[in-house]
C-alpha cells in the first residue's frame, strides 16, 4: 500500500478509531498535568489548609486567572504523549517487518491491556473527583534520576507520565492500527514496516493534538469544572472500553444485551411473522455463509446456521479501512485481520445451539451468528 494512502487513512478513519480507543489516555495526560500544575501553584503559595487551597483556586476561577506556564503545559504533555506514541509504533513496525507474526499479541493479552486502560481511566476519574487518596497512584512519579536531569519537578512530571502512556498505546491498538500492523508483517521488510506505522500514526496526530490542546485551553481558570467534566467523561470511556471487551468475549452481560428487551419492544421485528434472517445455503453438505466487511460494519448482521453441519465462512472486504477489518468470532477460534481488499475463508462445525457474537476487536461493530 502507498505510504501516502496510509497517512490519509490515519488522518481520517484511523484518527477517529484510535481516538475512541486511546482518547481516555490523552484526557488523563491533560487532566493529571493540570492537577499537578495547580498543586504546584498551591504549594508555592504555601497554602497549608484545604479550606485555603479551595479558596485560592476559587479565586483563580472567578478571575479566569492564567499563569504564563499554562501555555507550556498546554502543548508539552500532549506533544510528549504523541511523540512517544510515534516512536513506539515506528519501532513496533520495524520489529513486525523483521520478525513477522511471531511477536503479535494474542487476543487475550490485547483484551487484558484494554481492561487495564479502562481501570486506569476510572482511577484517574476518581482521583480528579478526590474520591479516595488511594487513587492518587495514577499520577505517575518520575524516577529520581530523571528529576535530577530535569531540575524543575513539575516539568519532570509533565515529561514522564505522557511518555509512559504514549508508549503504552502499542498495547491497546484500535482495529485500524491492527490492520496497519498486518501490513507491516506482510512486508517482511523492517524499514518499510517501520515506515508504514510511522506514516499511519503521523496521520492520526493532528486530531489528537487538536483535541488535547483544546481540552487544556478550555481548562484555564476553570480547573474545578474541568476536573469534574473530565472525570465523568473518563468514566464513560472506561465503561465503553470494558463493554467492548465484554462484547468481544461474548459475555452474557453487555450494555447492548441489557438494553435488548427495550429495543426489541420498540422494533418492527416484534411484529414480524417470519424469521429476520434466512438459514445458510447448504451445498454438498456444507453451509456457506458470506459476511461483507464494510466501513460501517458487517453485512449481514444476523446469520443462521444449523447445528451439527459444517460451515464455510467467507469474509470479504473491498476498500475498507475501519476497525471492522479486525474480525473476531471467539467461540469458533476465528481471530483475523483482513487487508483493505481481501477474502478469507474459515471452516468450522457448530455443535451447540445458541447466539454467538462476531465483532471487531473494539466491540464497535457487531453481528450475530445463531446456531439452531
Amino acid at each position: 500500500m502507498d505510504l501516502f494512502v496510509i497517512f490519509l487513512t490515519g488522518l481520517t478513519t484511523g484518527g477517529l478509531s484510535c481516538l475512541a480507543m486511546q482518547g481516555g489516555l490523552l484526557a488523563s495526560v491533560v487532566a493529571n498535568g493540570k492537577e499537578q500544575e495547580h498543586d504546584a501553584i498551591v504549594e508555592k503559595k504555601q497554602l497549608k489548609t484545604e479550606k485555603n487551597k479551595k479558596k485560592y483556586l476559587k479565586k483563580l476561577q472567578d478571575s479566569n486567572f492564567s499563569l504564563q506556564s499554562f501555555d507550556q503545559m498546554d502543548w508539552l504533555p500532549v506533544g510528549m504523549f504523541l511523540g512517544a506514541k510515534l516512536v513506539s509504533h515506528t519501532i513496533l513496525g520495524f520489529l513486525l517487518g523483521a520478525l513477522g507474526s511471531a511477536i503479535t499479541l494474542s487476543l487475550g493479552v490485547r483484551l487484558a491491556f484494554q481492561v487495564f486502560t479502562a481501570l486506569f481511566m476510572f482511577a484517574t476519574a476518581m482521583n480528579l473527583l478526590d474520591a479516595h487518596p488511594l487513587f492518587r497512584f495514577v499520577a505517575f512519579q518520575p524516577p529520581k534520576f530523571t528529576q535530577k536531569m530535569v531540575r524543575n519537578s513539575s516539568k519532570s512530571k509533565a515529561l514522564f507520565a505522557p511518555v509512559v502512556l504514549g508508549f503504552l498505546t502499542i498495547f491497546i491498538p484500535c482495529g485500524v492500527t491492527q490492520a496497519m500492523e498486518v501490513l507491516a508483517i506482510n512486508t517482511g521488510n523492517p524499514a518499510y514496516g517501520g515506515l508504514i506505522m510511522f506514516s499511519f500514526v503521523l496521520g492520526t496526530m493532528p486530531l489528537f493534538a487538536i483535541i488535547g490542546v483544546a481540552t487544556a485551553k478550555l481548562s484555564e481558570g476553570w480547573y474545578t469544572t474541568f476536573s469534574k467534566v473530565t472525570a465523568y467523561a473518563l468514566i464513560a470511556m472506561a465503561v465503553y472500553s470494558v463493554n467492548g471487551v465484554l462484547i468481544v468475549a461474548n459475555s452474557p452481560i453487555t450494555l447492548q444485551k441489557v438494553a435488548e428487551p427495550v429495543t426489541y419492544f420498540f422494533s418492527s421485528e416484534r411484529f414480524a411473522s417470519t424469521p429476520s434472517a434466512p438459514m445458510a445455503k447448504v451445498v454438498d453438505g456444507v453451509q456457506h455463509v458470506t459476511i461483507h466487511i464494510l466501513n460501517q460494519g458487517y453485512s449481514p448482521q444476523y446469520v443462521k446456521v444449523q447445528a451439527g453441519t459444517p460451515v464455510e465462512l467467507t469474509l470479504q472486504s473491498n476498500n475498507t479501512y475501519t476497525c471492522a477489518l479486525a474480525f473476531i468470532l471467539k467461540e469458533f477460534d476465528i481471530n483475523t485481520f483482513l487487508e483493505a481488499t481481501d477474502t478469507q475463508t474459515f471452516a468450522f462445525t457448530p455443535m451447540k445451539p445458541g447466539k454467538y457474537t462476531y465483532t471487531c476487536s473494539m466491540g464497535m461493530y457487531t453481528g450475530t451468528l445463531e446456531v439452531t
